[in-house]
């Protein structure tokens, strides 16, 4: 939303919004002239031409009631997000369970060293912001959730992956692998699809670019987590180093290199670079200054983003590897149980929060609690933890200094980095 609202306020639209809480992102947006209200209120809607809400926002809230009072239009998000995205020559739509933001994120700063102009919008804080205004290119992170990424037409249709999650949305694997068809469907026809090899069969009528059978990689190796390898490119072999911790990260930098070598002839000297000197989007896999011991939170909330997670962890502990784990939503820690105990088998001790309901209403019979003791059965030292109070107090009793703190969910628990 932030995003959004700061590319209008670039085209000289009059923008004004409203949020629950203060935050970063508010104070920001109030930093370039954009008026941004505290709490919700009918009164908040004044004369606009145009109300837009997240799909978190219901059509009993106050504003949405006196929008449609007034007889002035409203949309979600993902409607702006197409009308803004689709406006552009060149639009490049990344999508996939996995690591949208991230190589989002990547092919923005390869733009940015190749001093090629381009809009970003990104699904999370990079260098300071969600949003990088420019012409003629978009770059947009296209989310699955409620198939909101059917608004956005593409010239480059990017899928990384496509795993089950967003069970709220979709009844099976096979409902995703349709969702995701569907979308690479709206590609534009001289346009091209990015994917793995492994779904190439998801949009066999158009012209498609697997990325993993494209280039052929070699001799990865990690220092200090972060991973560097050969690649072979037009019959010559180069030696690439991430600024980014994790082996899986080297899938995510081929998407990004197919994009902007293969399809908008970026020089090879600017993919280095911005390989380089991509360090991560904030809460994926970022490092926070604690006497405590090393101490990481990222964004996982998936059970292969969290085995990710793990073993990149375990790759640079000097000592034990220890998780707090918010659970994001009941519907994925319903469909995920054993998968949410399962895959921390290997750490020293794993605590659970509460679950982070989001959008959602609790599930009977679906708590972090029962998580836990689940995770104990079967071999996990797992502890609940009721607050974040508790979770401070357990860590700072548990790790050692040679440890590697997880801080691990996509709700609120970043705040527990903050009080450490």
């Amino acid at each position: 939303m932030s995003g959004l609202a700061q590319h209008l306020h670039n085209l000289g639209y009059t923008v004004s919004g409203s949020d629950r809480i203060q935050s970063d992102r508010t104070y920001a947006l109030e930093k370039i002239g954009i008026k941004v209200h505290i709490g919700h209120r009918a009164e908040n809607v004044a004369n606009a031409e145009l109300v837009v809400h997240t799909s978190a926002v219901h059509d009993d809230n106050v504003e949405v009631v006196e929008a449609n009072k007034r007889k002035i239009p409203v949309i979600l998000r993902e409607q702006l997000l197409g009308t803004v995205f689709n406006s552009f020559e060149k639009r490049i739509a990344v999508c996939g369970t996995h690591g949208k933001t991230t190589v989002t994120a990547m092919i923005h700063e390869i733009l940015v060293k190749a001093q090629v102009s381009h809009t970003a919008l990104i699904g999370g804080v990079y260098k300071g912001n969600n949003y990088f205004f420019g012409e003629n290119i978009v770059v947009a992170e296209a989310c699955e959730f409620n198939r909101s990424f059917y608004n956005l037409y593409p010239t480059v249709c990017v899928c990384l992956n496509a795993e089950y999650d967003h069970p709220d949305c979709y009844e099976s694997h096979d409902d995703v692998l349709q969702a995701f068809a569907n979308f690479m469907s709206n590609t534009d026809e001289k346009g091209t699809v990015v994917l793995p090899y492994e779904l190439r069969n998801l949009c066999a009528r158009r012209k498609r670019l697997c990325f993993d059978k494209h280039y052929e990689v070699s001799n990865v190796t990690c220092v200090d987590g972060k991973p560097s390898f050969d690649i072979t490119i037009d019959g010559e072999t180069h030696s690439l180093q991430l600024g980014v911790a994790g082996q899986h990260n080297v899938s995510n930098a081929l998407a990004a290199i197919s994009v902007t070598h293969q399809l908008l002839n970026v020089p090879l000297a600017a993919i280095e670079s911005g390989l380089r000197s991509f360090t991560g989007v904030d809460r994926r896999w970022t490092e926070y200054n604690s006497e405590l011991c090393k101490v990481i939170i990222d964004y996982a909330h998936h059970p292969t983003e969290l085995m990710c997670s793990v073993a990149t962890a375990q790759s640079i502990a000097k000592g034990n590897v220890v998780c707090v784990f918010q659970p994001h939503t009941f519907t994925r820690t319903q469909a995920f149980f054993d998968d949410f105990a399962t895959c921390f088998d290997g750490v020293s001790a794993v605590a659970y929060l509460p679950i982070y309901s989001a959008r959602e209403k609790p599930i009977v019979g679906v708590n972090s609690y029962l998580l836990a003791e689940r995770a104990n059965e079967l071999g996990v030292n797992a502890h609940f933890l009721p607050d974040f109070v508790s979770a401070k107090q357990w860590i700072e009793s548990t790790v050692t200094k040679d440890d590697v703190l997880l801080i691990l969910g996509a709700g609120d628990i970043n705040e527990l980095a903050n009080m450490l």
